[in-house]
């Protein structure tokens, strides 16, 4: 019986162990970010929030609209514009960092944020990934999630 129990023990601080590492890792990839990306993110979304397609253009990676037509961009942002007004930006959180290779550019990193948000029509989350520029960031994609944008 005693021999059950140190091996559920050991198993059960293993675990502890893990998910303790898990965090720790988080914060320090999110930690290098927060002073930078943070502060970014602060002033961008009120920017994409004036639903003009031309400002928002210019917070975006611009080989992106290589991709995407004219027309579906601007009636994208007509949609997301249901919300109305931004209220207030709630709380900013680190969700992922990723990096990459590309022929093309080289070295890439990317950082997501989820955005919790008010708006004049209710309360939404915004993920916007955003590529590092080393002293800037460019807004990779935004996609904004809300009930409010359900309703006609």
């Amino acid at each position: 019986m005693k021999k059950v129990l140190s091996v559920l023990g050991s198993i059960f601080a293993l675990i502890i162990i893990a998910f303790a590492g898990i965090g720790l890792y988080t914060w320090y990839k999110s930690s290098k970010y927060k002073e930078t990306a943070v502060p970014y993110i602060e002033k961008v979304i009120p920017e994409i929030s004036k639903w003009d397609p031309e400002i928002i253009k210019h917070y975006m990676v611009p080989n992106l609209f290589e991709q995407i037509k004219e027309e579906d961009f601007t009636r994208m942002i007509k949609y997301l514009s249901k919300l109305g007004k931004l209220e207030k930006i709630n709380e900013i959180n680190f969700a992922n960092l990723s990096s990459g290779v590309t022929m093309e550019n080289g070295k890439y990193i990317i950082v997501t944020y989820t955005v919790n948000t008010t708006y004049e029509k209710g309360d939404a989350t915004v993920t916007i990934t955003l590529l590092d520029l080393g002293n800037d960031f460019q807004i990779y994609r935004f996609n904004i999630n809300s009930m409010a944008l359900m309703t006609e």
